[in-house]
């Protein structure tokens, strides 16, 4: 397969650094070769070509679902947490935004991925974890139980994700609060 998506990637990586917006529009050939090479990266545990890949997803022009169970694989079974927050960022335009713009149900598997990863030790993928439960807008009231549980402590005050999860919750429960009246 040519290797297409690294030039992509490298003129995502040059607009970038100079301050230029990336736009991306995902063909099908570009699809095709972005899910043959993620799957490929998954079975060899190549993250460095995943990290390529997330980039291009989260600086595209369009939406897909066509990815989804890629996301979900890779949240379930990749544990270094910079391609977890890479693969989060990139799932809120994927999965979430696209559902939205298409009407498509998200799949209550990616509901369970995100409880699971609330749980995560690490302060940076919990907050993107909130972060990716806030953009979920209404459906966010699901993960009411669990995110009141993921309240950061006193170590908020030390910690710029543990801050930053607080304002996150405390945001979700002005909207909670709101959306039941």
């Amino acid at each position: 397969m040519n290797q297409n998506y690294l030039r992509i990637y490298q003129e995502i990586i040059e607009k970038l650094k100079n301050d230029q917006r990336p736009k991306i529009v995902l063909t099908a050939e570009l699809m095709a070769e972005l899910k043959a090479e993620w799957e490929k990266a998954l079975s060899s545990s190549n993250n460095e070509t995943i990290k390529k890949i997330l980039c291009i997803l989260d600086n595209t022009q369009t939406t897909t679902s066509e990815l989804n169970e890629l996301f979900f694989k890779t949240l379930k079974e990749i544990k270094d947490q910079e391609i977890l927050i890479y693969t989060l960022s990139a799932s809120q335009k994927h999965v979430i935004a696209d559902s939205f713009k298409t009407g498509k149900m998200i799949s209550y598997e990616y509901f369970e991925i995100l409880k699971n990863l609330l749980l995560d030790k690490n302060p940076e993928v919990k907050e993107w974890t909130l972060r990716t439960i806030e953009n979920l807008g209404p459906l966010s009231l699901r993960f009411q139980k669990e995110v009141l549980a993921a309240k950061p402590g006193l170590i908020k005050l030390f910690n710029q994700h543990q801050k930053a999860s607080a304002q996150i919750i405390e945001f979700l429960e002005k909207e909670w609060k709101r959306m039941k009246l």
